[in-house]
This record gives C-alpha cells, sequence and structure tokens, in this order.
C-alpha cells in the first residue's frame, strides 16, 4: 500500500504567481483539465485508490472530488491538510511583498522553519498539524492498507515542499530552488517512510 500525495489543479493565482495559503481560490479550467489527468496518470500506472483526503480549500477539494467521480470512491475533508497560512503576505506577488515587507520578507526567508510570517505560520507549524492529520487517516485506513490498497491525499505546495524539506535534510530557506511541487502531480510515500521523516520533526 501507498500514500500518494498530490497538490491541486491549477488555479487563477497560481498564473498570477500569487500567494494564496488561506485564501479560497478555485481552480480554473486548466486545472480541472489537470485534475482529470491525475486520474488518467493513476490509473495508468493502476494505482488501487480506495480514499481520498483533502483539505477544506476549494482549489483541493475540487480536485479530489474530480479524481473521487472516476475512481467512485469517498472523499474526506481533514483539518491539518490546508496550505500554510502565509499571513500578511497573501494576494501579494513575492515582487509586491519584497516591496510592502521587506523586513518581514528578510525575518521569514532567514528562517522558514521557525519564523512565522506576521499573522499566519511557520514550516514547523504546517509540518506538525499534517503529522496529526496523517496521524488521523493512517487509523482510519488500516483495513484498507491492509488490503493493499492506496490512499489519496489532495492538498497543497508549501505542504509537500515542507514534507520532502524535511524528508531530504535540506535548509528550508533554498529547498524551493531544488524541489518543484508541480500541480495535479502525485508523489508516493509509503507510512514507514511518513514516520521516519515525523521523527526528524523534533529534531
Amino acid at each position: 500500500m501507498s500514500v500518494l500525495l498530490a497538490r491541486h489543479g491549477e488555479t487563477d493565482w497560481n498564473t498570477a504567481k500569487r500567494i494564496q495559503g488561506t485564501t479560497d481560490i478555485p481552480l480554473n479550467d486548466n486545472g480541472l483539465k489537470q485534475a482529470q489527468l491525475l486520474y488518467q496518470s493513476l490509473a495508468g500506472e493502476k494505482v488501487n485508490v480506495s480514499r481520498i483526503y483533502c483539505s477544506r480549500q476549494k482549489r483541493a477539494l475540487k480536485t479530489a472530488e474530480t479524481v473521487s467521480a472516476y475512481y467512485k470512491v469517498p472523499v474526506q475533508v481533514i483539518h491539518g491538510l490546508e496550505e500554510m497560512n502565509f499571513g500578511i503576505f497573501e494576494g501579494h506577488t513575492w515582487e509586491e511583498i519584497a516591496a510592502l515587507y521587506p523586513d518581514e520578507l528578510d525575518q521569514w526567508q532567514s528562517d522558514k522553519r521557525y519564523h512565522r510570517v506576521p499573522d499566519g505560520e511557520s514550516c514547523q507549524d504546517l509540518l506538525e498539524r499534517l503529522f496529526l492529520a496523517f496521524e488521523q487517516i493512517a487509523g482510519e485506513t488500516e483495513a484498507a492498507t491492509s488490503a493493499g490498497d492506496d490512499i489519496l491525499i489532495i492538498t497543497h505546495g508549501m505542504v509537500i515542499l515542507s514534507l520532502l524539506t524535511l524528508q531530504d535534510d535540506l535548509d528550508f530557506g533554498i529547498s524551493y530552488k531544488m524541489i518543484n511541487i508541480e500541480n495535479a502531480r502525485a508523489i508516493k510515500f509509503e507510512w514507514n517512510k511518513i514516520w521516519e521523516i515525523r521523527q526528524k520533526l523534533q529534531a
């Protein structure tokens, strides 16, 4: 059994390079197509999805529902899978943030793992809630996973980036330059690997 994490499909704010965070932006037409292609990719790899989980944000929920319509399995919204809360940065491009909030941006970039954006979260905050969500999902899907079924989790770019950064022992300040989280592209994990990554959380 595998746990597959995928970022939601594209939104207009993605194309405009605006920070979404908690702001609830819907999929655009291309994002809907990407969600359909996600199913086709999983089906082509003969991935046997028995449960789909997603964040409450509409871009993730619509992606999950699109895949669910093909697999005919339920979608469950679960707390902890939401995109990072970017606080005062939300709604702006990085260029606008640099002009409007230069000091706050410098402070955050100096220690993304532990420093919170004003009115927002740190990567550590995000990861702690993410692993709580993983614990809930693992408990609910124990029977399905024992039978060899796969679990699909639709979440967000910074969520997956933070998880991979922790997994690979990368610098949170520059890992975005090394890891590209594409829209609607699944990344495979095993539960034992996820729990190994969790051990690094308090390191």
